[in-house]
Formats: structure tokens, C-alpha cells, sequence
């Protein structure tokens, strides 16, 4: 098959059934086969910069690494705010990035996409040739899961239309939920949410597949529960939810906030509109969840802090 059918396929290779993007002459006929050949749906946007955006949302809600697509040069410049969100975000997703061919510099949409893409945070994998095309897809894929930002895999337009056998790559990510160990740094966060008179849950979008564990935990504290902005709704059906946890909260939940003891947060780094630049922490215990380490601590330092998984600690806090 040729290359822009064996892109096609690897995609499905991986289950993957959507894509979101804008068509040009270095990723169009990918599409057409993606849609054609694997019954697939292509979502198609006006500035390349949504379908980055659309792809992050997907994937975000859906539990799994979005698939976007655009062209060369300045489709990718109109990508770099939307890459640079997701890269904040730690959002797995793949950018598929038509490039001008090397022998072609002197075209008008030829730009270095690598330093490009560098700028964002986003991570770069290159194709380097038509018989590794399928390997490369596949290495993208694996990366954004176990980086957890979006990876722009660059494909040069060269490449497309040259013949290749396709071969079945799929990289398992070992990604599944570390268990927090025991130990004092347990210790000293149960012991802080014990003995607080008036504990508060807070859950951000690092915490989304652990709602009903959290729910648990809340009811057993008997504590109310908000969400960062991006989490709002996550607890709308639970009698304890109080909506936005910061700057954007109801008058209502803003004095819960402030008559709160210890605060147990999940699956959010604590920036300054969650925390109304520290305000809203003051006089209390802080006890903070995240599965990456770079975010505890990374905009307020916690009391106590455990990096792991939130479904699995909330259980073992219960």
C-alpha cells in the first residue's frame, strides 16, 4: 500500500475512529483513506488550532489519545496556542503534521516544524522514511500516553505516495494506577483528614475517572465537595456539591470554603485562581493528591501530599 494508506491504518491499528482537522495537500488523501477504508468519522474545522483543541477535549473525556490532523507551515504555526494548552494541560494527543518535502526548500509553506513545535511544550517525532511509517505512528501514540502531552508526528509530503508493506505495530503504555505505599507521608495525610473538624473535598480534572471513589470518601467525611473550574459538574448529582472550588465560586460555597479546616485535594496542581492566590488555604491543613509529581507543589505547597493514582488513594483513605 502507500504510505498516506498505512497511516490510515495504523490508526485503526490502534481503534481509532475519530479525527479532527483541516485537509491540505500533505495530509488529504490520509484522511480520505482513514474515513473510506476504516468507516471512520473526519470532524472538520475552519482554523487548525480547533482541531488540536477539539482533539484534546476528545480525548480528555473519552479516556483516550486524540487524533488531530493538519498540513505544513502555517497550519502548524496556527496550532502553537492550542499545543501549548495541552502541553500545560498534560493532555495526551497527536498532532499529524504534513511537511514540506526536503528537496522542495524553496516552497512557500516551508518552515522548521521542529523548533515550531518546541516552543509549546509539545513533543516532536519525525517519520524518517516511507518503510518506518507505520513504527512512527505507532511510537507517537505511545508517547503522548506515557508523557501525557501532545506529540506532533511530522510527515513529509514526499513520503505519500511511495509504495510500502504495511506492518502491525501497537506499544503497549504501562500507564495503570501506582497504589500509594505505606508509609509516613500516608500517614501523616490520614491523620491530618482524621482529626479535621471541617474537611473539604476538591477534585480537578486530574481526578475525573475517580469520581465515584471520591464520592465515597466525601460521604464518609461527611465534607463538602467542589471541582476546579475545568471539573465543574463532576459532582452535580451528589447532595454535598458545592460547583466551583476559587475565584469563580457561588458567594454560598466561597464561605463553606473559608469555614473549611483541610482541604483534600485531587487530581489538581492548586494554581492561583483555585486557591484565590492562597486566600482560600489560609488556616487550614492541605493534603494534596496527584498522579504527577511535578504538579504537587508546583503553585502552593501542601501540608502532606502523596503522588499517586485518586480512585486508589481515596479508596485507601476510606
Amino acid at each position: 500500500m502507500y504510505v498516506y494508506q498505512s497511516i490510515a491504518q495504523s490508526l485503526a491499528d490502534h481503534d481509532f475512529d475519530t479525527m479532527f482537522g483541516l485537509m491540505g495537500d500533505a495530509n488529504l488523501f490520509m484522511v480520505d483513506h482513514f474515513v473510506r477504508a476504516g468507516d471512520a468519522t473526519f470532524v472538520p474545522v475552519a482554523f487548525e488550532g480547533s482541531a488540536v483543541l477539539m482533539a484534546l477535549a476528545y480525548g480528555r473525556v473519552a479516556g483516550k489519545v486524540g487524533i488531530a490532523t493538519v498540513t505544513h507551515g502555517p497550519a502548524l504555526t496556527n496550532c502553537v496556542t492550542a499545543l501549548t494548552e495541552g502541553a500545560r494541560g498534560h493532555v495526551p494527543m497527536v498532532l499529524l503534521a504534513g511537511d514540506t518535502a526536503v528537496s522542495n526548500p524553496h516552497n512557500l509553506q516551508n518552515i522548521d516544524q521542529r523548533e515550531t513545535v518546541k516552543i509549546t511544550g509539545a513533543g516532536f517525532e519525525q517519520m524518517r522514511s516511507p518503510e518506518t511509517a507505520s513504527y512512527d505512528v505507532a511510537h507517537a501514540i505511545y508517547r503522548a500516553q506515557v508523557e501525557k502531552r501532545p506529540i506532533v508526528l511530522n510527515m513529509p509530503i514526499d513520503f505519500m505516495w511511495q509504495e510500502v508493506e504495511h506492518t502491525r505495530h501497537v506499544f503497549p503504555a504501562f500507564t495503570a494506577p501506582a497504589y500509594v505505599p505505606e508509609g509516613d507521608d500516608l500517614d501523616e495525610a490520614v491523620g491530618m483528614i482524621a482529626s479535621a473538624r471541617r474537611p473539604i473535598i476538591l477534585a480537578g480534572i486530574g481526578a475525573k475517572d475517580a469520581v465515584e471513589q471520591i464520592k465515597k470518601l466525601a460521604d464518609r467525611l461527611q465534607a463538602p465537595l467542589a471541582t476546579t473550574l475545568k471539573a465543574k459538574g463532576m459532582f452535580n448529582d451528589h447532595p454535598y456539591n458545592i460547583d466551583i472550588f476559587g475565584t469563580l465560586s457561588t458567594p454560598a460555597a466561597y464561605d463553606a470554603i473559608a469555614k473549611a479546616d483541610c482541604v483534600i485535594a485531587f487530581g489538581t496542581s492548586l494554581h492561583n485562581f483555585t486557591t484565590d492566590k492562597g486566600a482560600l488555604m489560609k488556616g487550614k491543613r492541605v493534603v494534596q493528591i496527584n498522579d504527577t509529581v511535578t504538579e504537587v507543589a508546583k503553585n502552593y505547597h501542601p501540608d502532606a501530599a502523596l503522588v499517586a493514582d485518586a480512585g486508589l488513594t481515596a479508596d485507601n483513605i476510606v
